[in-house]
């Protein structure tokens, strides 16, 4: 994760670190399928991001997670996949693909790193995600024609009348 150098230790660049994980006999066979591509591109990477760091959070965060080891499936989501991929599903692969120690809550750092290695993989595998398509936007309010007020304060009649049979 660090290379030493004469000023101290400097972050490995995550292209590298990818290229160095990739060529893992467990790692290398991961590949993204149909299914969850489709998921991240609908996501897009903004919804893929924020899914990634929510569960990074949850499932690897605390100093002892729930089910270690078995707390990432490998289907169902692209982030899923992205963690066997990558290293980053358990904190035993944690500590052994990362070097992030194990008995510890991460920091901020330490999930940001995680998240944007995730994210880089998945970037890698379906290249560039755009932005999700949104409906037809909206018409702003400044463009809509005014409603004519009532002068006279009054309710229209098509009111009064249905509450007066009530």
């Amino acid at each position: 994760m660090t290379t030493k150098t004469s000023r101290g230790a400097r972050p490995e660049p995550l292209d590298a670190r990818l290229d160095a994980i990739a060529k893992l006999p467990s790692r290398g066979k991961f590949h993204l399928p149909g299914r969850e591509r489709t998921v991240a591109q609908t996501l897009g990477e903004s919804g893929v991001r924020w899914y990634a760091y929510d569960l990074v959070a949850r499932r690897l965060g605390p100093a002892k997670p729930a089910r270690e080891g078995r707390q990432t499936p490998y289907r169902g989501h692209p982030v899923f996949v992205a963690q066997h991929a990558t290293g980053t599903c358990c904190r035993g692969c944690l500590e052994e693909v990362h070097r992030i120690s194990t008995g510890h809550q991460l920091t901020k750092a330490e999930l940001n790193y995680v998240v944007n290695v995730i994210c880089l993989w998945l970037t890698r595998e379906i290249g560039p995600v755009a932005k999700p398509t949104r409906r037809a936007a909206r018409t702003p309010r400044s463009a809509m024609p005014a409603i004519p007020e009532n002068p006279t304060g009054a309710r229209s009649t098509r009111a009064t009348r249905s509450r007066s049979k009530a």
